[in-house]
């Protein structure tokens, strides 16, 4: 008769590795999504009737530069997914995990700067004559 068998330390750290892993997926699929946004960003022009949007105004930022922005960004966002993997996977073997709350806080304010600047952009082209 199999009788359940409390926890053991073992378990413990499959479901931290396991925990880490869903945590890399879930930051690889924003840096794939935000480098996705980026190209829509880069291309939005083409979408629309010739004549509909008026070109950027002299010293306007274009749209296929906040694509290029948000495209960077998303490869920055994988390569730092990579990096915290490693670094929490080390952790958990050695017993001694610690939080990132100073990745989270930069990565909020520059996702924060990324959304202030289309909607700028936004604001800019809807003002354009």
């Amino acid at each position: 008769m199999n009788v359940p068998s409390e926890p053991s330390n073992d378990d413990s750290r499959v479901r931290d590795h396991l925990a880490n892993e869903r945590t890399y997926l879930a930051w690889l699929r924003t840096g794939i999504a935000t480098m996705g946004f980026g190209v829509v960003i880069a291309k939005l022009r083409w979408l629309f009737p010739a004549g509909a949007l008026t070109p950027p105004a002299p010293g306007m930022v274009h749209a296929s530069g906040i694509g290029l922005l948000f495209t960077a960004f998303g490869l920055l966002t994988i390569l730092l997914a990579v990096q915290r993997f490693l670094v929490v996977q080390k952790q958990i073997r050695s017993g001694r995990y610690e939080s990132s709350g100073l990745v989270i806080t930069v990565y909020a304010a520059l996702i924060t700067m990324l959304g202030l600047l289309i909607l700028w952009y936004l604001l800019e082209t809807v003002r354009s004559p």
